[in-house]
């Protein structure tokens, strides 16, 4: 801008800009959100270039919060917040994708499928059974559709409030916090059509494949010999492979182990093995069958968005389409959706004002994946195909053993989901400065299901001879009404903000199941022609929820350096008893500008400080809409010659179940450091959750099977750090750099309240009792782990030691706490680690140069364990198996190790089961991106704003230890994804 004046312009996206200045003396304003505002004289000068330096606190940045906006400055709770243009060259299936290790104290992991998505938590885990999930806000109103609805480059910016104080406006379901979504709105001037197209392929983060035919082999002979370690009539190398014999053997000594021997030696070998005769024929002629290339593929994904925005002064527009179409890397997983947004905003007189926010997505969710666990039991001597070229079901002939193809081949399925959401509103100027908006949210879900198993699958020719097919559709209608009044007053010292809110909802879904099987004459109608079944069945389930709430907040500045808010929250629910259908949910916060103070000294060390402290109550409602009532069950009895049909009791009522409440309180400091070149954010919370939702079984005698009530508390503690520093700013170089860090410790403060005396740890203590069923143990963590602390692997010297136990060499070894020569539960077993995550860091580096923006981001998740029991070989008892997990490695007397057992062990010495668990600790490269945006004197002359092109890497390297697929997902594999883009603006 021009100081003193109203004329301006914008830079593109390389920073080009042109402007035509009155004279020597004219002086230009050059600002941008996120920078500091700089002011420099035009002189004489025809070409000027401004480097402008980050402004890492904004404090004048505005920031969402609970109906209603908020300067950064004047924040009095826990809020941060995530500027989508941060991701612009990330490609993105789902807004997730941008919040995974982003964020200090939201847990976000990644999706391995191609639909993405994940689920999210924010400062640990608020309940035991309930659903912990937080709560999303879009454009201002409560959104419970799915995340997978918003296209992630519609959205302008993401706020999380994640203290009790910032949430509470949002009472009934923000104990696990709130996630504010604010999408893009039309601006003011002449239309701007931006495009974007991603193209990307991935693979495996790492490789996993079945065995080869030689190992297989290999592998089975270690099976049948460790059967026949203790048989003395069947001899050392009886399966061993003949033409890897040792010196001391020759051929016809091995031939004549067996009585009457097969003529030709390799024959013999594989009948020695119990090989099927196709694998055996096809051992003999060579021919293997790769699984692998089979099940898993190269999966292609494609994003294309394009959208129109621009406006008036009284009317603002913003549209968008998006296609985004993936595939996953196993075969079969693919995922389609079509996203659409329009967003108007009208400004019919100075004191009236409409608009709508809409959103349209259609999801195809069709996808049938190949069955990752089936590749790894099947031979590699199988056949993928019959003679008639139909589907193998069984490739090697074994029953057990199916085709890994079957259902991708087989199953005609067919899912799609269509929804609509809408948020209609009207702004209303009243006298005194008092502001009333009325807005009107509906929603629409149509979920529609077919599914058919033929006779290319076992469903449709052994568990329902003939076929089977289903159809269900799910309908889901709500809406919701805000009304909501505010008002804004500042005199002299004081500043004084109120905000009121009358709310009202009703959800409704209904659905419909329809199956048949046993199709006669033939299946071929597939799902089209159920009624040709002599099966049929039909299931409907309708339900009905209400709601209401009242919130009244009230924000306070003294001297713009004292900060007061203070809310109260009532909601109702139908879902809870009929004496307590209501709840209250409080908060108060205070925050102070210390820096503001005349005693504060500013240096060159600290330039601004701010504390913070929060308290707040919240609720959590995640329960079925009747859980509180009586549940009625059908019951079938055959006495032998009559079958009775009736009704019982399952689920006694309880009309005084109320709400699960956390209380939470946050203590925060903000830090301003080298002249601001450093940004510190540092927090401490504890959330205490009482009345917690649970089902519990009741005993027999009372004629009920549970009941759902309110029993139990849980704490979190955690600290949460944020780091923000501008490391280089120069002419053309810029590199700033974000870190995240946070930790969260829970702890089980009560269970049911049953008093009495147990053993644990070898211990017999009284006081409540711990529900090991569930592993949950009042003073301890909800994750904690409880079992055998396995030492290690019992060796050939232990062979006396072992026989103690009932063990051999090769099973697993663990501490046996009081030495009595028995592995005991209650006594042995310990608490040995967590299965999530004990530190969370994430750190980002952001660079410029001239033209080219790169950008690299490492996430961390370290100090858990989670389970690996595939070490246990236990699914290998069957000797037709494969290795299930992908090829490891097994305990042998030649090939010895302490972290993997024999084939075939005895572990049912361990009182209660063993289980095996590995570190999954890992810091991954997650996301690297390049952009290059093309000069300005190009694209001018191409009649356009900007153009850049991009390119990404995402999930490039793991440092782990994890001897799965990948620690985030388990044993099934991660991808790894390559992305070309470009952008184009008119």
């Amino acid at each position: 801008m021009l100081k003193g004046t109203s004329t301006g312009t914008a830079s593109d996206a390389a920073g080009q800009y042109t402007l035509e200045a009155p004279g020597q003396e004219a002086v230009l304003v050059v600002s941008y959100v996120g920078y500091l505002k700089k002011e420099v004289p035009v002189k004489n000068l025809t070409v000027i270039n401004i480097s402008l330096t980050p402004d890492l606190a904004q404090l004048s940045e505005v920031v969402v919060i609970g109906y209603g906006t908020q300067k950064k400055s004047d924040l009095t709770g826990s809020v941060e917040r995530v500027d989508a243009e941060t991701f612009k060259n990330q490609p993105m299936t789902q807004l997730t994708d941008m919040l995974t290790g982003t964020i200090a104290g939201l847990n976000a992991n990644q999706s391995a499928t191609a639909a993405g998505g994940s689920s999210l938590e924010i400062r640990g885990r608020t309940s035991l059974s309930a659903n912990t999930s937080p709560m999303i806000v879009l454009d201002g109103v409560i959104y419970n559709g799915s995340l997978s609805d918003i296209n992630p480059n519609d959205i302008e910016a993401i706020d999380i409030l994640k203290d009790a104080s910032s949430s509470a406006v949002y009472g009934a379901r923000a104990a696990s916090g709130v996630i504010i979504i604010t999408t893009k709105r039309g601006k003011q001037g002449k239309p701007t059509i931006n495009f974007s197209t991603r193209l990307g392929v991935s693979q495996p983060t790492k490789d996993r494949k079945p065995l080869s035919a030689e190992e297989f082999l290999t592998f089975r002979g270690d099976y049948f010999a460790e059967g026949a370690i203790n048989n003395p009539s069947i001899p050392k190398h009886f399966y061993t492979n003949p033409n890897k014999l040792p010196d001391n053997v020759s051929l016809q000594e091995w031939l004549n182990y067996n009585r009457n021997p097969n003529a030709d030696a390799y024959t013999e070998y594989l009948q020695r093995l119990n090989l099927y005769p196709t694998e055996q024929k096809n051992a003999l002629a060579g021919k293997t069958e790769d699984w692998y290339d089979r099940v898993m593929a190269k999966g292609i994904r494609q994003t294309y968005d394009l959208s129109i925005g621009g406006g008036t002064e009284d009317i603002r527009y913003f549209w968008s389409v998006g296609y985004v179409n993936n595939e996953g890397i196993i075969r079969g997983d693919k995922y389609a959706a079509i996203r659409s947004r329009l967003n108007v905003d009208f400004k019919i007189t100075d004191w009236l004002s409409v608009g709508a926010n809409t959103q349209f997505s259609e999801r195809d969710e069709s996808a049938v994946p190949a069955d990752l666990s089936l590749m790894y039991i099947a031979s590699p001597f199988g056949e993928m195909y019959n003679a008639d070229g139909r589907i193998n079901l069984r490739p090697h002939d074994d029953p057990s053993a199916y085709n890994p193809l079957m259902n991708y081949y087989g199953q005609d399925r067919e899912r799609k989901v269509n929804t609509l959401f809408s948020s209609l509103y009207t702004n209303v100027k009243l006298p005194l400065g008092i502001n009333y908006k009325l807005s009107f949210q509906p929603r629409y879900s149509f979920a529609t299901e077919r599914n058919f198993w033929g006779d290319q699958t076992i469903t449709g020719t052994q568990t329902f001879p003939g076929g089977r097919g289903t159809r269900q559709n799910d309908k889901t209608s709500e809406w919701m009404v805000d009304n909501l009044l505010s008002w804004h007053k500042q005199f002299k010292m004081h500043q004084i903000d109120l905000t009121f809110l009358y709310n009202i909802e009703k959800y409704s879904s209904w659905s419909e199941l329809q199956a048949n099987q046993n199709f006669s004459p033939n299946p071929n109608l597939s799902y089209h022609g159920l009624q040709f079944g002599s099966n049929p069945s039909l299931n409907n389930t309708d339900t009905k929820e209400t709601g209401d709430a009242l919130m009244g907040r009230v924000n306070y500045t003294l001297l713009d350096k004292y900060l007061f808010t203070a809310s109260l929250r009532r909601d109702g629910y139908s879902a809870f008893g009929q004496e307590q259908p209501w709840a209250y949910f409080p908060a108060a916060a205070f925050a102070w500008k210390i820096s503001d103070e005349d005693f504060f000294n500013e240096n060159w060390l600290v330039n601004r400080l701010k504390f913070r402290l929060s308290w707040g109550v919240n609720g959590n409602r995640a329960i079925g809409a009747y859980s509180a009532l009586a549940q009625l069950g059908s019951v079938i009895d055959y006495n032998g010659s009559k079958i009775d049909v009736g009704v019982e009791n399952t689920r006694l009522s309880n009309p005084g179940l109320v709400w699960e409440k956390t209380t939470s309180i946050n203590l925060g400091v903000d830090l301003g450091l080298f002249k601001n070149r450093l940004d510190v954010s540092a927090n401490y919370y504890v959330g205490t959750t009482t009345d917690m939702l649970m089902n519990r079984i009741l005993p027999t005698i009372t004629g009920f099977r549970n009941i759902t009530t309110n029993l139990g508390e849980l704490e979190n503690r955690g600290f949460e750090l944020n780091l923000r520093t501008v490391n280089i700013n120069a002419k053309n170089f810029n590199w700033s750099s974000d870190f995240v860090f946070s930790l969260n410790r829970n702890k089980i403060k009560s269970l049911f309240g049953d008093q009495g005396q147990y053993t644990l740890l070898g211990e017999t203590r009284t006081g409540e009792l711990p529900d090991f069923s569930n592993q949950w143990f009042p003073g301890q963590a909800v994750d904690v782990v409880w079992d055998y602390d396995v030492t290690g692997i019992w060796q050939i010297e232990d062979k006396e030691a072992a026989k103690v136990y009932n063990m051999s060499p090769g099973d697993f070894k663990a501490e046996d706490v009081n030495n009595d020569g028995k592995y005991t539960d209650l006594i042995d077993k310990q608490f040995i680690g967590y299965t999530t995550p004990r530190y969370n860091l994430g750190f980002r580096n952001d660079f410029t140069y001239k033209n080219f923006t790169a950008s690299v981001f490492v996430r961390g998740d370290l100090g858990h364990i989670l389970p690996f029991n595939q070490a246990l070989q236990g699914s290998l008892s069957h000797d037709r198996r494969n290795y299930d997990g992908g090829p490891m490695p097994y305990w042998t007397p030649e090939n010895r190790n302490n972290d993997y057992a024999r084939l075939r062990p005895i572990h049912s010495a361990y009182g209660g089961g063993l289980g095996i668990y590995k570190p999954a600790s890992f810091v991954r490269i997650q996301d690297i991106s390049l952009a290059y945006a093309v000069p300005t004197a190009v694209t001018a002359r191409l009649k356009m704003n900007s153009l850049s092109i991009m390119g990404a890497i995402r999930n490039l390297y793991s440092f782990d230890k994890w001897p799965g697929w990948d620690p985030e997902s388990g044993m099934t594999p991660m991808p790894q994804t390559f992305t070309l883009g470009l952008n184009l603006s008119l």
